[in-house]
C-alpha cells in the first residue's frame, strides 16, 4: 500500500459559478469543474466542484448558486 494522493476525476468542461457566500451573502464567482463521482445524490443540498484557481475542492450550497455557465477554452 502506498500513501499516494488519490486522483481526482474532474470533468473537462470548465464552468464559471456565481454564488452567494453562505455567511456574508457576498456575491462570488469561481472557475470550477464538476466531480461526478462526488455528486451522485440528487437530493443533496450541496455540490462539490474542483476550483481551478486555488487547486482545491469547493463545496457550494445549491440554493446559493445564482448562475452557472460553461467557459469556452
Amino acid at each position: 500500500m502506498t500513501n499516494a494522493e488519490p486522483q481526482v476525476a474532474v470533468e473537462n468542461v470548465k464552468k464559471k459559478v456565481v454564488f452567494k457566500h453562505y455567511r456574508t451573502g457576498e456575491e462570488m464567482s469561481k472557475i470550477v469543474s464538476e466531480i461526478p463521482h462526488l455528486n451522485t445524490n440528487p437530493n443533496n443540498a450541496r455540490v462539490i466542484y474542483w476550483n481551478h484557481t486555488d487547486d482545491r475542492f469547493e463545496d457550494i450550497a445549491k440554493k446559493s448558486i445564482i448562475k452557472l455557465e460553461n467557459i469556452e477554452e
